[in-house]
């Protein structure tokens, strides 16, 4: 089935995307556009693990081609500005190229999932990967859109400390949802809600507010597409 393999391939593009790739290369790729040696040495990695994740070596062709139309996707958006609709066009320009590739490679050949392996686990596992990296990214790029900016002083340890706890907040909620324990979701809101700011921390109190209905959006949003499956 062509959603088995799109889910593994969508896996391999999180892990060599987001897990795989540091704040350096990212930096590098979008200052030296195509001159960058990470665009290359990237491009390389997620032919690999496309390649491996596909549990197919005949898919060698099909890892290759998405390898190179990653590259030329991350070399257009180098030329874009860090805003949110270039990320969401980066990444739904990556996610259509896995879906047309799964389609067509699952309408030619005989493919189906190894080791017995249910598909609902790797989409579990697409849900988490998606609720750390590029939610902390996509919520990021949002409050920077809207101008609901991180609080001027000390603001990269602000945002690192908003980060890890989006990321443990999206992980309980992804279990909630996938429990079906719905009023758990307004017990985790209720916590949060006892955070209080002074007329004077208004800024702050904007910048939490808007992160975490961001946070539980993204989370109940990705837990009701595994329970989909």
């Amino acid at each position: 089935m062509w959603i088995e393999l799109f889910l593994c391939l969508l896996l391999a593009h999180l892990i060599a995307d987001f897990a795989l790739q540091t704040r350096q290369s990212c930096s590098d790729k979008a200052n030296r556009k195509w001159k960058s040696p990470y665009q290359y040495g990237h491009a390389a990695i997620v032919f690999a693990i496309s390649w491996l994740f596909s549990f197919d070596l005949h898919f060698w062709c099909c890892a290759l081609l998405i390898g190179l139309s990653h590259l030329l996707i991350d070399i257009w958006k180098s030329f874009r500005a860090e805003k949110v609709e270039w990320f969401v066009l980066d990444q739904m320009s990556h996610l259509l190229v896995l879906a047309c590739i799964s389609f067509l490679w699952c309408r030619a050949h005989n493919w189906s999932i190894p080791f017995d392996l249910d598909s609902k686990i790797i989409a579990l596992a697409v849900a988490a990967f998606v609720c750390w990296k590029p939610a902390n990214i996509f919520i990021k790029l949002m409050l920077r859109h809207y101008s609901v900016n991180v609080p001027e002083e000390d603001s990269q340890s602000v945002f690192n400390a908003g980060a890890l706890i989006g990321n443990l907040e999206r992980w309980l909620i992804l279990v909630f949802v996938l429990l079906h324990h719905y009023e758990a979701l307004g017990l985790l809101i209720a916590a949060k809600s006892i955070i209080r700011f002074g007329d004077s921390q208004k800024r702050e109190s904007e910048y939490v507010l808007a992160g975490t209905l961001l946070s539980i959006s993204i989370a109940v949003f990705s837990g009701l597409l595994v329970t989909l499956l």
